[in-house]
C-alpha cells in the first residue's frame, strides 16, 4: 500500500490572531504538546490526512516580527529558517490588519510559499468593513483565504489551498508584492548580501532577509557572526551602510526600514479594505467602556474571579462520586487481600494518597475550563491592562500579571518561565520571586480540602476568593519590599494588545481543559504515587513492639509515634506548635516540597494508617473528626502552605532562570519559609486571643 506524501506546514501569526484555534480545527485530537529541544518554549504539532497527503502542522509561538526580541520569536524564526517548512500559513487578525501585515512583509523575504489566512472576518464585518480577498491575492501573489476560526468557517478551504499550492510548483514563487526599500537601502543591502554569500556560517539564512535584519538591528550581530572568517569585514560594511542611510534620510536605518514596512502594509489596507456603508455597533468598544473603566475595571475583575471559583463548585457531585469510587476500590482490595504489609501499602499508601488528590480532579477540570473561556474570549488581556496601574504602585510591570495568572491557572513553573517576555532583568526577578505565592493548581487541592472540611457549602466560594486575593496581596507586598530594597528601580513601560472579544469554541475550551487536566493526572500517576509510597514507608516502619494490653486504636497510635515520621514530627513539633500544627502536619508540609498535591496525599496516608476502624472514610471526614483540627488551624495551615518554600521543580527552574544564582535562591527559600511562619504565627495567635 502506497504511503501518503508528507507536507510540513508551519502556522505563523501575531498573538491573539486565532492561529491556535485554526490549528485545533485543522488537527482535532491528533496533536501533541512538548518543548523545543533545550528550550522551555511550548511546541505544538498535529497531523491531518487529506486527499492522499499526510499534512504535519506546527503551531509556532505567536510573534510580531522575525526580529526575535523574545525567546518565542527566536524559536519561531529559527524554525522557519532552519526547518524549511513546505508551506507557511500566515494567520492575520483582520481587525488589526495593518499591524499583522508587518510580519507578512518579513515572511516574503524568506522565499517560502505562503498562504494568507484572514481570520475574524465576521468581527470586521460587524465593524462595517469587508476585505476584497481576490484583489488582495492578485496584489500580493499568494492564496488568500477568509475564515471564522471559532466557527470552523474556511478550514476546508485552507486544506484545499495547501494541497493546491504544494502540487502547483508555479504558484510557489508567485509572491509579487514585497516592500520597496528604495535604491539607497537596496544599494547597501546588495553590499551586505555579497559578503553574506561568501560566508559559509551564514549560508543557512536567506541573504536578502539577513542583510535587512542586520540594518534593522533585529539580530545580535556579534553573536551571529562571531565565528565567521570575515567578521570584521561584515561589521565594517554594516557600520558604513548605517551611516550612509542616516546621512541620506536623516533617520537611523532601523527606523527607516520599519517605516517602509508599515507604509507597505498601510497601502495594502487602503486598497483592499472597503466600508460596507452601514454603521455597525462596535461590541468590543462597548464592553471595554465598562471593563476598562477606571472605577469598574477592578470590581469586574473580582467578579470574574468569583465566577471562575463559583463555577468549580458545580463539580462537587462528580467529586463526591470520585470519593465513593476510591472508597469502593479500597474496600475491594481489603476484601481480596489478607492483613499484610502489601494490603496496607495499596489501601493506606497508594489509594489513600493518590485517591485524596484525584478526588479533586473534577474540580480542576471545571477550573481549567472556566479560565480557558476567559482567556480565549479576550478578557484576560484586559485584566492585565486593568491591573497594570495597581501593580505599578508595587514596583511591578503590567506584564507581570500574565505570569501570575499562569501560575494561578496551572503551575508556578509556567509562571516563572513566562517571565522571559519581560524585557527588564529587574522586572523578571521580582516577578519570578512572587509567582510561587499564587494559588496554583497544586495548592488548589489543599485549599479545596480544608475549605470543604471546615466551612459551610454556601461560603466555600467566598472563602476561596478571599484566599485568592490574599495571595495577590502577599505577592504585591513582597514585590514592594523587593523593589524598595534589593531590586530598586523603575518598571518598564507597559504595552499590551487588546484583541477583539469573541465567543470561544467548545472544542477549543475542551482541548485546553483536557491538556491541562492530563498533566494533573500524569503527576498523580508519577510523583504522587512515589511520594505516597515513601510516606507510607516512613509511617509504617520501624514497627512498634506489640503490646497485648493496648487496644487496636492505641496500638495504631503507638505505631505512628514509633515510626520514622512520628519521630521526625516530634522533633519538628516545637517549631510548628506556635502556629497551631502538630508533627503530622509538619511532615505533610515537608513532603509538599516534592509537589504541593503531595500534602493532600500525605494527609490521606497518615489518616489511613492511623485509622484503626477500617471504615475508609473520605479524608475530609477524617480531618473533621480529628479534635486537634479547627477552622482557625485550617486557615493557618492554608496560609503557611500558600507562602512557604515552592515545590522542588519551581525552585530548580527559578535557580536556572536567575542564572544559577545561589544568592537569589537562598533569598527565595529562606525568605518564603520565614515569611510563612511569621504570618501564620500572627494569624493563629490573634485568632486564639479572639477565641475563634
Amino acid at each position: 500500500m502506497q504511503k501518503n506524501i508528507k507536507i510540513k506546514v508551519a502556522l505563523a501569526g501575531n498573538p491573539n490572531s486565532g492561529k491556535s484555534t485554526i490549528f485545533n480545527s485543522l488537527t482535532g485530537s491528533n496533536q501533541h504538546v512538548g518543548n523545543y529541544p533545550g528550550i522551555t518554549v511550548e511546541k505544538k504539532e498535529g497531523s491531518k490526512s487529506y486527499k492522499g497527503y499526510d499534512i504535519n502542522f506546527v503551531d509556532l509561538p505567536g510573534m510580531y516580527s522575525l526580529s526575535a526580541f523574545s525567546d518565542d520569536e527566536a524559536v519561531a524564526r529559527d524554525f522557519l529558517i532552519k526547518e524549511k517548512p513546505d508551506i507557511v500559513i500566515d494567520t492575520i487578525d483582520t481587525t488589526n490588519l495593518e499591524r499583522n501585515l508587518y510580519l507578512f512583509t518579513q515572511l516574503t523575504e524568506l522565499s517560502v510559499p505562503i498562504i494568507m489566512v484572514l481570520n475574524m472576518v465576521d468581527i470586521l464585518r460587524s465593524q462595517g468593513k469587508v476585505i476584497n480577498k481576490k484583489a488582495m491575492s492578485d496584489l500580493l501573489g499568494v492564496p488568500v483565504i477568509t475564515t471564522v476560526a471559532s466557527r470552523k468557517i474556511g478550514i476546508d478551504d485552507i486544506l484545499d489551498s495547501i494541497v493546491s499550492l504544494f502540487e502547483n510548483k508555479k504558484l510557489k514563487n508567485q509572491i509579487r508584492a514585497k516592500v520597496d526599500f528604495g535604491d539607497v537601502i537596496k544599494e547597501q543591502t546588495d553590499k551586505l548580501e555579497d559578503l553574506i554569500s561568501k560566508n559559509p556560517t551564514l549560508s543557512i539564512f536567506p541573504e536578502r532577509w539577513l542583510a535587512i535584519e542586520f540594518l534593522d538591528n533585529g539580530l545580535s550581530i556579534l553573536e551571529l557572526i562571531s565565528e565567521t572568517n570575515n567578521e570584521s569585514e561584515i561589521l565594517t560594511q554594516l557600520k558604513k551602510s548605517k551611516e550612509h542611510i542616516k546621512e541620506h534620510f536623516g533617520e537611523k536605518a532601523d527606523k527607516e526600514i520599519v517605516d517602509r514596512r508599515y507604509g507597505f502594509a498601510k497601502s495594502i489596507v487602503k486598497t483592499v479594505v472597503k466600508k460596507t456603508g452601514q454603521d455597525k455597533v462596535d461590541i468590543t468598544g462597548i464592553i471595554d467602556s465598562f471593563v476598562l473603566n477606571k472605577y469598574l475595571g477592578i470590581p469586574i475583575f473580582i467578579l470574574v474571579m468569583y465566577v471562575i471559583f463559583k463555577f468549580t463548585t458545580f463539580a462537587d457531585p462528580m467529586a463526591n462520586l470520585f470519593g465513593l469510587l476510591f472508597k469502593w476500590i479500597g474496600g475491594v482490595v481489603v476484601s481480596l487481600l489478607p492483613i499484610c504489609p502489601v494490603r496496607s501499602l495499596i489501601v493506606d499508601g497508594i489509594i489513600g494518597g493518590v485517591g485524596g488528590v484525584l478526588g479533586f480532579f473534577p474540580m480542576m477540570l471545571f477550573m481549567f475550563f472556566a479560565i480557558a473561556f476567559f482567556e480565549d474570549s479576550g478578557y484576560m488581556a484586559r485584566a492585565a491592562f486593568v491591573m497594570d496601574k495597581v501593580m505599578s504602585r508595587f514596583g511591578l510591570h503590567g506584564k507581570s500579571f500574565l505570569p501570575l495568572m499562569l501560575s494561578t491557572n496551572g503551575c508556578a513553573v509556567t509562571g516563572i518561565l513566562s517571565t522571559r517576555t519581560l524585557d527588564s532583568k529587574r522586572d523578571r526577578l521580582i516577578t519570578m520571586f512572587i509567582a510561587p505565592f499564587m494559588i496554583c493548581g497544586a495548592k488548589l487541592t489543599v485549599f479545596t480540602l480544608i475549605i470543604d472540611t471546615f466551612f459551610h457549602a454556601k461560603y466555600k466560594t467566598d472563602i476561596m476568593v478571599v484566599m485568592y486575593f490574599l495571595s495577590i496581596a502577599i505577592a504585591l507586598g513582597i514585590a514592594k519590599l523587593l523593589s524598595s530594597t534589593v531590586l530598586k528601580g523603575d518598571a518598564a513601560y507597559f504595552v499590551i494588545e487588546l484583541p477583539p472579544y469573541h465567543i470561544p469554541t467548545i472544542k477549543g475550551l475542551l482541548l485546553k481543559m483536557w491538556e491541562r487536566g492530563t498533566l494533573y493526572v500524569r503527576k498523580a500517576g508519577t510523583t504522587i504515587v512515589f511520594a505516597s509510597i515513601l510516606i507510607w514507608v516512613i509511617f509504617a516502619y520501624p514497627k512498634a513492639p506489640i503490646n497485648e494490653n493496648l487496644s487496636k486504636n492505641e496500638q495504631v497510635a503507638l505505631q505512628a509515634q514509633y515510626s520514622f515520621a512520628g519521630r521526625a514530627g516530634k522533633i519538628l513539633e516545637p517549631f510548628f506548635k506556635p502556629i497551631g500544627m502538630d508533627g503530622n502536619r509538619a511532615v505533610a508540609l515537608i513532603a509538599g516540597f516534592a509537589a504541593k498535591e503531595v500534602i493532600v496525599s500525605t494527609l490521606g496516608t497518615i489518616y489511613a494508617i492511623e485509622d484503626g476502624s477500617g471504615e475508609n472514610l473520605p479524608l475530609k471526614e477524617k480531618i473533621a473528626n480529628d479534635k486537634d483540627w479547627s477552622a482557625l488551624k485550617g486557615i493557618t495551615f492554608l496560609i503557611f502552605c500558600l507562602i512557604y518554600i515552592p515545590c522542588v521543580v519551581s525552585v530548580i527552574v527559578f535557580f536556572k532562570e536567575t542564572g544559577s544564582s545561589y544568592k537569589w535562591l537562598a533569598l527565595l527559600v529562606i525568605g518564603s519559609t520565614a515569611s510563612a511562619w511569621i504570618v501564620s504565627f500572627i494569624v493563629f495567635q490573634i485568632g486564639t486571643l479572639l477565641k475563634y
